[in-house]
């Protein structure tokens, strides 16, 4: 059935059904017209469903690799601060040798 011929059918039937003189057939008919609806409706829909679960995907694996990314820079800032820590220690460790040694 044309979408245009459908659709004046289907305001017919729902005009007999808000009126309450639907037939039996008329009400397989009403059902079938929204099932057709439905279906072409899902159809319409599948390509933005696909996308969107791809985008809902890709999302979480962004996110994962943003904890990862998260983990490598707390990770950096140890190793920094570590990196300090030692170069102090060292610092303190060559004055003192220097004045021991040295007299400076």
């Amino acid at each position: 059935m044309q979408s245009t011929d459908r659709q004046h059918r289907l305001e017919q039937l729902r005009l007999r059904e808000a009126a309450g003189i639907l037939t039996e057939q008329e009400k397989a008919e009403l059902l079938a017209i929204f099932a057709e609806l439905d279906a072409e409706e899902a159809e319409a829909l599948k390509p933005a469903k696909e996308k969107s679960e791809k985008l809902q995907e890709e999302k979480a694996a962004l996110e994962e690799m943003v904890l990862q990314l998260q983990d490598i820079v707390t990770e950096h800032k140890q190793l920094l601060t570590d990196a300090r820590a030692y170069l102090t220690q060292l610092q303190s460790k060559r004055e003192l040798f220097a004045n021991k040694y040295f007299g400076f």
